[in-house]
């Protein structure tokens, strides 16, 4: 069996270097709408597949949540609405996701359909995780502003600490608010790393996870 692995992490006003300990045994890799309807293909080729790859090198638990948004709702469906997808027909015939074959779920990995941006809310996540004993969740996936967030937001609130790997992710971000000059790569995504690193839980990087796997 795996032991703990020390996983550098950052945190707001936290000290500098710090690390966390990393049971793989309690400890799930979660794969947030990262089939091929919303992902960023350069960051799940470059990043999110190399460190799927560590994790299940370390025997984590793998899951996959994906975004089932058309047919889970009738006629006044606000989520379709609120995207302009009033068009789609709601037949309850919930999307079937493709994923990228880097990172294609294997054989027992759970892949649980989502209608909301929370992707603990009405689905099995929360069960599925806590008959495995899970605590922890490293968590990469689309977007920042978006599901990843809402999704890692919860499992804060369900008592789940948290580890976001912040370069398996994008912000999608708009225009106006890119800047080189910003040490996140823009305004926006710097606010959402603030929040999250302030009152959700860490984050990390792939390197660094891969690296403290390597250890193991």
């Amino acid at each position: 069996m795996i032991g703990e692995i020390a996983l550098p992490v950052r945190k707001y006003q936290s000290v500098p270097d710090l690390t966390i300990g990393v049971n793989p045994a309690n400890t799930a890799f979660l794969l947030v709408d990262c089939d091929e309807s919303s992902v960023n293909r350069q960051i799940v080729e470059s990043n999110i597949h190399p460190a799927l790859q560590a994790a299940r090198s370390l025997g984590l638990k793998v899951a996959y949540l994906y975004n089932a948004i058309q047919g889970v709702g009738g006629d006044q469906d606000v989520t379709t609405k609120i995207h302009g997808l009033a068009y789609l027909e709601n037949s309850w015939n919930p999307l079937t996701p493709t994923f990228n074959p880097f990172i294609e779920p294997l054989e027992g990995e759970a892949v649980i359909p989502k209608s909301h941006k929370d992707g603990f809310n009405g689905t099995v996540l929360d069960y599925y995780l806590k008959t495995w004993n899970i605590d922890t969740i490293i968590a990469v996936g689309f977007h920042l502003k978006s599901c990843l967030f809402h999704t890692c937001l919860a499992a804060r609130h369900h008592n789940y600490r948290v580890v976001m790997l912040r370069d398996c992710t994008d912000s999608n971000e708009f225009p106006d608010t890119v800047d080189p000059a910003n040490p996140e790569g823009g305004w926006f995504r710097f606010v959402f790393m603030r929040l999250y690193e302030t009152d959700i839980g860490y984050t990390s990087t792939s390197t660094s996870f891969i690296q403290a796997a390597a250890k193991s």
